[in-house]
């Protein structure tokens, strides 16, 4: 249940993200073409979302298969071998995991105590004056005069998408030991490609084709 809850939830920032870049660009691109003008945030905040849509989505390709790999050999292995071989792989991805973690926790500190900001990113003016200006600061490193986003919010994403993909690797692990699973899943871009071929050939083939060979197959 707590699986199938996190999965939509990355569904659904997944989507939110994706389709918050689209609105962005195309407000972006109608701005410049037709008024001549432009907004500074918005491209600050296109490639932070594209960032976060990158990042976040480490994790849900693990989990659909999506990521690209090379196990043609591994796929010759004997069950055993091949089971030793996807353990160790994971350990190996559990380990980069881990330093990315490392790594990002020391990068996201220093850019909370030093307190750096965007650069055209800014909270809205109402919420800056609900805000005690002592508290945001010394709690969320925001000045309330300046009113720009803290470079350690927008980046946060390191260390969220790198905990999701450490954990993701984890279950995994798991599966692999408990033979649920063979190992890390791939996308099959040679499949995809020729089920794209096929069903472009049928297309350009027309319904009359279509329905013939429908007809063909029945006794």
């Amino acid at each position: 249940m707590i699986a199938r809850i996190f999965g939509y939830f990355e569904e659904g920032v997944l989507n939110l993200l994706i389709t918050l870049m689209t609105l962005l660009v195309f407000t972006e691109v109608v701005a410049r073409f037709f008024f001549d003008t432009g907004f500074l945030w918005i491209q600050e905040l296109t490639l932070t979302l594209c960032g976060w849509f990158v990042l976040f989505g480490m994790s849900y390709g693990v989990k659909v298969g999506a990521h690209i790999g090379v196990d043609a050999l591994v796929k010759k292995l004997p069950p055993n071998a091949k089971k030793i071989t996807s353990l160790i792989t994971t350990l190996i991805c559990l380990t980069y995991c881990i330093l990315f973690l490392k790594g990002s926790w020391s990068y996201l500190s220093q850019m909370y105590q030093i307190g750096v900001p965007m650069e055209d990113i800014h909270f809205p003016a109402w919420l800056l004056a609900r805000l005690d200006p002592d508290w945001a600061w010394n709690v969320l490193k925001i000045d309330i005069e300046d009113g720009a986003v803290p470079i350690w919010i927008s980046q946060s994403i390191l260390l969220i998408g790198f905990s999701m993909l450490t954990w993701r690797f984890i279950e995994l692990f798991v599966a692999i030991l408990r033979n649920q699973v063979t190992g890390l899943s791939f996308a099959d871009e040679a499949k995809e490609s020729m089920h794209l071929i096929d069903d472009t050939a049928i297309q350009s083939q027309g319904p009359q084709h279509t329905t013939g060979a429908a007809h063909k197959e029945l006794p």
